[in-house]
């Protein structure tokens, strides 16, 4: 019988073995969303805004759709009164021949825009039909640039040496608009690097007892990634997202069939896995 271990890691779930056991490098760490919110300015009533403009008020987010002052921004819908209020954290992605109204929120890349006025087809970009707003919801890094070698070899490149293969962490920053799901996403990227070094022989004390250890963390973070999916319809496995070439899809198999070969199938090994989620519980609300 085939054997097909589902290979994923997060953020939410302990992936201590795989950082203690293999060592991976030290400037390998996840990267944590809740220290890199913006402070946005309290409104007040004695300011000038601009379209563009995001402020907090009443615990909520506002942002100016044109010139204003001295007006209060409320929870309604319409943004007549100068303000657009920001209901939840998930803005849609821009989508060509769709017609966009002014006062619109999108996303496009890693940021997110105002239509400043009535478009289609007129695709977000600065001193257009189209007013970014940086910093929405948190910091976005300065990611590294697209590189020549990105998809050339199974380990890619990693311009800003912190151990995330760059077209990969583009891709989650560029794809989710949930800062859980970014999190998650960037987390699971050492433990995916785990399914390379394994395939490539680079884990010389590989045996049973690790193989089993590492097993037990992918089947709880698959858990974890599908419970996520519950709520995000189009949130993608990241092991679908990190092995994204032939070469790479083909090195995740051999490395299952590597580590599967180390351990007889045991049900109750498989099911006494640790399949607790609680930690995305503030993902998934």
């Amino acid at each position: 019988m085939t054997k097909c271990i589902i290979i994923v890691s997060s953020l939410f779930c302990s992936h201590a073995y795989a950082t203690n056991i293999f060592q991976l490098n030290s400037k390998s760490t996840n990267t944590d969303l809740t220290a890199m919110q913006p402070n946005h300015p309290q409104w007040n009533v004695n300011s000038i805004y601009v379209a563009g403009d995001v402020v907090t008020h009443n615990n909520s987010l506002f942002i100016a759709a044109f010139w204003v002052k001295g007006i209060e921004p409320i929870e309604n819908q319409p943004h007549w009164d100068g303000w657009f209020w920001l209901q939840n954290t998930v803005i849609e992605k821009w989508q060509a021949n769709k017609v966009y109204q002014g006062g619109s929120l999108v996303k496009h890349g890693t940021d997110y825009f105002l239509a400043r006025y009535w478009n289609e087809n007129n695709e977000p970009a600065p001193h257009s039909s189209w007013q970014k707003i940086k910093d929405l919801f948190y910091l976005t890094p300065e990611l590294p640039p697209e590189h020549p070698d990105d998809y050339k070899t199974l380990d890619g490149v990693d311009q800003n040496d912190n151990g995330i293969r760059d077209d990969y962490e583009r891709y989650v920053y560029e794809k989710f608009d949930s800062p859980q799901l970014i999190t998650f996403s960037l987390g699971a990227a050492s433990t995916l690097q785990l399914v390379i070094d394994i395939e490539q022989g680079r884990i010389p004390n590989l045996d049973a007892e690790i193989g089993k250890q590492v097993i037990l963390d992918f089947i709880n973070i698959s858990m974890c990634t599908r419970q996520l999916q519950g709520k995000h319809s189009y949130f993608r496995n990241p092991k679908l997202m990190y092995f994204n070439t032939i070469d790479r899809a083909y090195a995740n198999r051999k490395s299952q069939n590597k580590v599967g070969d180390l351990i007889p199938w045991d049900d109750d090994f498989h099911y006494a896995a640790d399949k607790d989620c609680n930690a995305l519980e503030g993902a998934i609300k």
